[in-house]
């Protein structure tokens, strides 16, 4: 029975350790991009950051700086959006640290006026 109590209590403590080395990992990647930001990313896309949401979760925020949410058709949108945002994901080297802690990885959009247009949300099942 003691053997056993050990063996939980060394795997609990690594999987803590592992944890703890994700966190710290998504961390790096939030502060090192956020250093960059805000950022035009074309004519139309500001960058403004992104968030880590503990556990496991990673949200980049985008302005689009000409558009109001009233003239968007979100249905629209999201088919526009998201083969290239997945496919970037999938792909990406950038995004490799993300898709190896599997990272839930949110793409939140804002109008000008800093109003929610559309949230995408991708979790590793999309991206494995």
């Amino acid at each position: 029975m003691r053997v056993n109590i050990f063996i939980f209590i060394i795997i609990f403590s690594l999987s803590n350790c592992q944890e703890s080395s994700n966190k710290y990992e998504l961390k790096q990647i939030v502060d090192d991009l956020n250093k960059k930001c805000p950022k035009m990313i074309d004519s139309e896309t500001k960058f403004e950051g992104i968030e880590f949401i503990e556990p496991n979760k990673i949200i980049y925020k985008f302005t689009l700086i000409n558009l109001s949410v009233q003239n968007v058709d979100t249905t629209q949108f999201k088919l526009a959006l998201w083969p290239g945002i997945l496919s970037t994901i999938k792909i990406s080297s950038e995004m490799k640290k993300l898709r190896d802690n599997q990272t839930n990885i949110d793409y939140l959009y804002l109008d000008k006026y800093k109003r929610h247009i559309y949230t995408f949300k991708i979790v590793p099942e999309n991206y494995h």
